[in-house]
């Protein structure tokens, strides 16, 4: 019976994956899928879909697995290893990909002691070398960024000594891998507060961006997500570091780059770049030269919370996907929506796509193939199709010409 389910499951996310027909407003075709417990899809590379579920998806479940599924033809894995396993981040070349998240050995009180685990697959989803990262305390995954000889940066945050001594609270680190699994370097960065990764992208030169945000106090109030950018070398040096100021909070949340800088998104909750709209966060973006120079600042959103989670360069225009609990490209469906923005050269939105059911919904992931953009994210309701129980992962194939 369990072998009849699990074939149930992967012939209906083959059909709930295949393309459709073109639609209006741009939407090629639109998936949601999941088990009875909970489902999230948090990052897209290749045609691939990365997130984790705690039921039976593709194998038997032992605990709560990462899972990649492929936007192609719906073929699927499932870490099915014992423990913890939540992927958050993946990478795809020519020969397979990499994927990365967070790890725990056991259950229960053990999930408050995880590592960042980095793993590398082949095109046919057979596990070639697994690594784990950190120390006895909270470390994860969160990103991931192509290194130079096919090699991988893996970057994230934890508590303690990772690769040096802590400096109090999370620090963020960065490591480079081959293609083999060998570490080439490791560098842990940060101040006296918690500081978390957020996002991670090539420099173009070899090297990585990476970006996030601090807690901070600051005359006894407490100014939470005091953003920050770094870029590092190749070789594992800081070559500058660009920290946002305390007049209003900067969470950086997603990162585009290349040869020329890299552009910056995220959410404030004040007047940072423009009159702030209130209700939440407004999105606001920034462009920084390769040298740390901001050359390209805009904020904008909704009298609501709206809060972009990725970003990726698409036929020389910068696209975000995020969540809005306001009416920011249509009237909203209840909770958050997920939403799309092309933005112009000046950052400002030009078009944008807003759906949703009437539970939360949100667009954690969005990537480009050459012709269409791929989007995933989760939903608590019936975003495209009948929710599955708990949280369901889904994605979005949408046309930008």
């Amino acid at each position: 019976m369990m072998v009849k389910g699990f074939l149930r499951l992967l012939i209906a996310l083959f059909l709930l994956l295949s393309p459709l027909s073109a639609a209006a407003g741009g939407v090629l075709w639109a998936r949601q899928w999941g088990t009875p417990a909970w489902d999230a899809a948090y990052a897209v590379s290749g045609g691939r879909i990365a997130g984790w579920t705690a039921g039976s998806m593709f194998a038997k479940n032992a605990d709560v697995d990462a899972f990649v599924v492929s936007a192609g033809n719906g073929a699927g894995w499932q870490s099915g290893w014992k423990g913890l396993e939540r992927a958050y981040a993946i990478a795809s070349d020519q020969n397979g990909y990499y994927w990365a998240g967070t790890a725990a050995s056991g259950g229960g009180a053990m999930r408050s002691q995880t590592d960042a685990v980095i793993a590398r697959m082949d095109n046919d989803n057979n596990l070639i070398w697994k690594r784990r990262l950190g120390g006895p305390l909270r470390d994860e995954g969160r990103a991931l960024a192509p290194a130079p000889a096919g090699g991988v940066y893996l970057a994230g945050s934890g508590e303690g000594r990772i690769f040096t001594a802590g400096k109090g609270g999370r620090d963020v680190f960065v490591a480079r891998f081959d293609s083999a699994g060998k570490q080439i370097w490791g560098v842990q960065w940060g101040g006296s507060n918690d500081d978390y990764l957020s996002a991670a992208a090539p420099d173009g030169a070899g090297g990585v961006y990476l970006a996030g945000y601090s807690d901070v106090d600051e005359d006894c109030r407490r100014v939470s997500e005091r953003g920050f950018l770094l870029r590092f070398s190749a070789d594992g040096d800081l070559l500058w570091s660009y920290r946002w100021g305390y007049d209003a909070a900067t969470r950086p949340t997603a990162l585009a780059g290349d040869k020329n800088g890299v552009w910056v998104a995220g959410a404030t909750d004040g007047s940072l770049y423009a009159d702030f709209a209130g209700g939440g966060r407004d999105v606001f973006v920034a462009f920084l030269s390769a040298k740390g120079e901001l050359k390209i600042k805009a904020q904008w959103g909704s009298p609501a919370a709206d809060i972009p989670h990725a970003a990726v360069l698409a036929a020389g225009r910068l696209y975000l996907a995020g969540t809005t609990s306001g009416n920011l490209f249509a009237e909203n469906a209840g909770g958050y929506d997920a939403f799309v923005a092309s933005l112009s050269p000046k950052g400002l939105p030009l078009r944008g796509w807003q759906f949703g059911g009437s539970a939360g919904d949100e667009a954690n992931a969005i990537g480009y193939d050459g012709a269409s953009l791929l989007v995933a994210g989760l939903s608590y309701g019936n975003i495209f199709s009948t929710n599955s129980g708990g949280s369901d992962a889904w994605a979005v194939s949408l046309s930008i010409r």
